[in-house]
């Protein structure tokens, strides 16, 4: 354990916006930790309002990542005057930005990638099995950067999620719902059928088919959760008709967790809503392929109803890329009976309700 007194501290997680989630218990316990210190964020612009309002935090910084910028937020953090600077990312540029920052502590992961560790002042050690990859270990993402708090000296028994929201984005999803002819009778699936990752994607028609066996049951209707595309939109508009409900590229970020508080279920891959979801104790089923649920799945359930995936003995394989003969034979294998099975049942359990 360092034994330190900061007091001006920087956590550097810029991306993505699971991650940011996944990052949102270690800053929780370092201001448990250090109450009186100022603690920053450096986030990218895009997911910057997810910490906006943050009970824990001081300041969001908000930057570009791009290369040709670099100086630019090494010269901002120069004036800021953090004497400790945390990274989560554990990549190259974040580990430059940290160093340069003019902060005497420079902690971040020992098995950061990219040469990362090199540039830290502390290299936090983490139980990864030598030559294992970061991609197939199975300490999940939340613990991995609790150890970061721990070693800081900071009390990490009971993880906290807290994301932002207000009364106007509460109110705003009100006046989408009621306009879309939702009622205190309607019980809402969320689907979220998209990644920015396209290995990670169960196929489209198949999400389609599992919302149209859904709605026939009583006062089922589907919420299509998603940035904006309109051949998806199409494609469940035709399929579902009035019991769709369609926010495909309607909502900002902090807006789904007023959403998530709404609905009975969502349904989705391995995504950053999955995590938003679980954040919110929203009752989830999630589609895993190539990535490890223990890893990156919703943090703090055990393995269960809520997770379905094909035990292959190529997965979790963590590629980017398909490498087996059959093309992504890990999601082709779960089929639309499967999910609709198990959505039925959780739907059906009184246990779908929020937990105590």
């Amino acid at each position: 354990m360092l034994n330190i007194n900061p007091e001006r501290i920087l956590i550097i997680k810029p991306s993505s916006l699971g991650d940011i989630i996944h990052a949102l218990p270690t800053l929780a316990a370092l201001r448990a930790r250090f109450p009186k210190a100022w603690i920053a964020w450096l986030v990218k612009e895009q997911w910057a309002e997810i910490l906006d309002g943050h009970p824990c935090l001081n300041e969001v910084v908000r930057v570009n990542f791009e290369v040709s910028k670099w100086w630019g937020i090494i010269r901002l953090l120069r004036l800021k005057k953090f004497d400790l600077v945390v990274d989560l990312q554990g990549l190259f540029r974040s580990a430059v930005i940290a160093k340069l920052s003019g902060a005497s502590v420079v902690v971040g992961f020992a098995q950061g990638r990219e040469g990362s560790p090199w540039l830290y002042t502390h290299p936090v050690e983490l139980p990864l099995p030598k030559g294992q990859s970061w991609r197939l270990w199975n300490m999940h993402a939340v613990d991995r950067n609790l150890a970061i708090a721990k070693y800081l000296g900071a009390e990490c028994d009971a993880p906290e999620f807290y994301l932002p929201s207000d009364d106007d984005d509460r109110k705003i999803v009100d006046g989408w719902l009621q306009s879309s002819g939702v009622t205190d009778v309607d019980r809402l699936v969320a689907i979220a059928p998209l990644t920015r990752q396209i290995i990670k994607n169960w196929p489209l028609n198949r999400f389609v088919q599992v919302a149209q066996a859904l709605v026939e049951m009583d006062n089922v209707k589907i919420l299509l959760l998603g940035t904006e595309d309109q051949a998806v939109s199409q494609l469940f508009e035709s399929a579902l008709g009035s019991r769709l409900v369609n926010f495909m590229g309607k909502t900002r970020v902090r807006q789904l967790s007023v959403i998530f508080d709404k609905v009975q279920l969502l349904i989705t891959n391995d995504s950053a809503p999955l995590h938003i979801a679980a954040a919110r104790r929203t009752p989830i089923l999630t589609i895993f392929g190539p990535t490890n649920p223990e890893a990156t799945g919703p943090y703090g359930r055990q393995p269960g109803p809520h997770l379905l995936m094909h035990p292959l003995a190529c997965r979790p394989c963590g590629q980017r890329t398909c490498r087996n003969e059959l093309q992504l034979e890990c999601l082709t294998s779960i089929l639309v009976e499967d999910v609709v099975a198990q959505a039925e049942s959780l739907l059906r359990m009184s246990c779908v309700k929020r937990d105590s």
